[in-house]
């Protein structure tokens, strides 16, 4: 991955480009100060003939401007729009600008871009550094990226810009696990393998991990996960892991991700068409792995507890059926009306599990839960509900913060009583309207009277190709960033 970097003063002439972010409508830019002579007079010869506006989205690779080197400009679009995606989006569209001219090292400069210099580091950045993301398992590989390393120069605010610059290179890192574990096959990305790979990241940065499997599951009588992992050959795993365990003095939160390496569907199987994206049912999963490691890496101080359920959900001979009843580890009831909505039955053992065994201030879960989500709020922004309105409200921020929004949906008592059970506690599907929240809602009972909060990432945990310019075809990686921003936020609060 690219290194970041944090310099004072102006750039010495060590880079083979130096990036100028340009608002549209400002003729001039403070940044402009920055360059040498022969840069400066190309840069604003370039702005005067209007090749480049400064609108959001532009990028004008200006070759061997001035005998520093070649100069690329990005737009951010009028400063009062301007966000921290804006930023990402800058940064990635500069690092795909040097990339295409096969360029080793970069510099972005960022007098008079915000007061808020950090921030700015941090999102362009984990942009830039997210552009380079590839994956590929072709006999031809695509070659590795050339671009090594972005420094940011910087007036004032040194310290907590090199800090800045720290978080988007951890972020940045623990965004490319998440892509590669999603984006892998479901033949090499299995519960047992899963399992695996969240064990050895955890010895490598000491995360204590736990994983418990079925002959654990069927004494613990944790029948929800058991009765969707029936039908598939592949044992289901319960991935635990806890960063400063043992720490009483901490805060603790707890983060539940949704594991199903691969979705059919089950008995209730989905249309062949798409099919193959079922692959990436384990986002929430992957998420929260990379995220108890992402703060293993910054030392954050906090309690963090991650707990990830993870099976295959297939037609075989034994598999649950639709109509089946089933006794979850809560000792609650569940009848099945569909074997697609597996993911709330397996989140509901591990939320049941998280409540009898920890003590966190505020429960979390992820999952790529609902179809219905992308038709409510697209594939930008997830769907947040749950129970606890102050930590909504935390998600919601880190969410703008991250570059990662978040969009609140509504959760009541109509919607609780939309999943009570005929013959039953409970049931696991209550038909198409309002489904997201029927789903969230189901989830809620596991969670009992605990803070607890539910993301649906349905829709942003994949991009199928017309994402920000830092987001490949394929996996995003969506989340990470925004729950380092809400633990920071929590632990700063």
């Amino acid at each position: 991955m690219v290194k970041c970097v944090v310099k004072l003063g102006a750039p010495g002439g060590s880079e083979d480009a130096i990036v100028v972010p340009v608002y549209s409508g400002e003729k001039t830019s403070k940044a402009l100060q920055q360059l040498s002579r022969g840069q400066k007079t190309a840069v604003e010869s370039s702005i005067k003939r209007r090749a480049f506006t400064g609108a959001r989205g532009q990028a004008l690779f200006l070759f061997d401007s001035g005998k520093a080197g070649s100069t690329v400009l990005v737009g951010l679009g009028s400063r009062k729009t301007a966000s921290t995606e804006t930023f990402a989006d800058a940064g990635g569209r500069a690092s795909r600008a040097m990339a295409l001219h096969k360029l080793k090292a970069g510099a972005v400069l960022t007098r008079g871009v915000t007061e808020d210099t950090p921030a700015f580091v941090r999102a362009f950045c984990k942009g830039f550094a997210l552009a380079q993301y590839k994956y590929s398992l072709t006999e031809k590989a695509p070659a590795a990226a050339t671009l090594k390393k972005i420094t940011a120069y910087v007036d004032d605010n040194h310290a907590a810009s090199v800090a800045a610059a720290r978080r988007a290179e951890v972020t940045a890192e623990q965004v490319k696990i998440v892509r590669d574990m999603v984006n892998a096959p479901g033949n090499t990305m299995t519960p047992t393998i899963l399992a695996r790979q969240a064990r050895a990241m955890c010895k490598e940065h000491g995360v204590h991990c736990q994983v418990i499997g079925k002959a654990e599951m069927e004494k613990k009588k944790m029948g929800a996960i058991l009765a969707v992992a029936k039908g598939s050959v592949e044992e289901p795993k319960m991935i635990v892991m806890h960063h400063n365990r043992g720490r009483e003095d901490l805060p603790m939160v707890c983060l539940v991700g949704k594991g199903v390496t691969f979705d059919s569907g089950g008995i209730s199987i989905k249309p062949w068409n798409g099919m193959w994206e079922m692959k990436g049912d384990m986002a929430g999963g992957a998420l929260v792995i990379s995220t108890l490691i992402a703060a293993a890496r910054l030392a954050l101080p906090i309690q963090l507890v991650g707990i990830v359920p993870s099976v295959e959900n297939m037609p075989g001979g034994i598999a649950m059926k639709p109509g089946d009843i089933i006794h979850s580890y809560s000792g609650k009831t569940i009848e099945v009306l569909s074997t697609d909505a597996e993911g709330r039955l397996i989140l509901a053992d591990a939320l049941t599990y998280a409540g009898k065994h920890f003590k966190p201030m505020v429960t979390i879960d992820y999952a790529t839960l609902t179809g219905a989500v992308m038709v409510a709020l697209g594939t930008r922004i997830s769907g947040v509900m749950g129970n606890s309105q102050n930590h909504i409200d935390g998600l919601i921020a880190a969410g703008l913060e991250s570059g990662e929004p978040t969009w609140q949906l509504p959760l009541d008592e109509y919607f609780y009583d939309k999943v009570r059970g005929d013959i039953a506690d409970y049931k696991n599907y209550s038909g198409r309207n309002g489904s997201t929240i029927t789903a969230a809602a189901l989830l809620g009972k596991f969670a009992g009277n605990n803070p607890w909060v539910h993301m649906d990432i349905a829709g942003t945990f994949w991009n199928d190709g017309g994402g920000t310019p830092y987001q490949a075809k394929g996996a995003t990686g969506y989340g990470v960033d925004l729950t380092l921003s809400f633990l920071e936020g929590l632990i700063g609060g």
